[in-house]
């Protein structure tokens, strides 16, 4: 069984290169069998990375998932049992990727082979709050129930409130919050 982290958020500039090499570093750090795999588009920052083992794949075709990298990606978690698996996503893919893999029912393939998914997102505070919101409640609404969630709280532009409402408080986090792991989401 693998563990597959993939950081998803379709805000761009809120830390999800950074999340996914603090994971990697984590991972690495712990002896952990580890691949890690980027995939934005844009911004290739974890493969800049020396000291990880980071696979670039070219999932995105102009606006469209490449079927061909998607399914190179898929090989490469299915073939690895028993590694911890870090996905770093950009921005631009955010849609695609969330709905090719609901479309095409690879969670569930995942699943099947014993591997679990774990959504990594970031909220960050000041303007682009309501984007990583929006965000955040586009996977909510997207992914099946079972899907695990860890929020990463990033307050460097400011604090996460609305409305006088902390994180906690909200609606998008009172919608899903059976499945977030309260101890695992961290300040970045």
């Amino acid at each position: 069984m693998s563990k597959v982290h993939l950081v998803l958020q379709g805000k761009g500039g809120v830390g999800k290169s950074l999340v996914a090499a603090l994971l990697s570093q984590y991972f690495n750090g712990r002896e952990t069998p580890l691949i890690c795999i980027d995939t934005d588009p844009v911004n290739a920052t974890l493969s800049s990375y020396q000291a990880f083992p980071v696979r670039r794949i070219e999932l995105m075709d102009r606006s469209q998932i490449n079927e061909r990298e998607f399914d190179s990606m898929m090989e490469v978690i299915l073939g690895n049992p028993g590694h911890e698996i870090v996905i770093d996503n950009g921005a631009s893919a955010f849609i695609p990727l969330s709905s090719y893999l609901i479309d095409n029912h690879a969670l569930e393939l995942l699943a099947e082979h014993g591997h679990v998914m774990t959504i990594h997102t970031i909220i960050t505070g000041g303007q682009a709050l309501f984007d990583t919101i929006t965000g955040l409640d586009a996977l909510i609404t997207q992914f099946p129930e079972d899907v695990k969630f860890i929020v990463w709280l990033n307050e460097y532009f400011g604090e996460i409130k609305q409305d006088g409402k902390t994180f906690q408080e909200m609606k998008v986090y009172r919608m899903k919050e059976g499945n977030y792991d309260p101890e695992a989401a961290r300040a970045v």
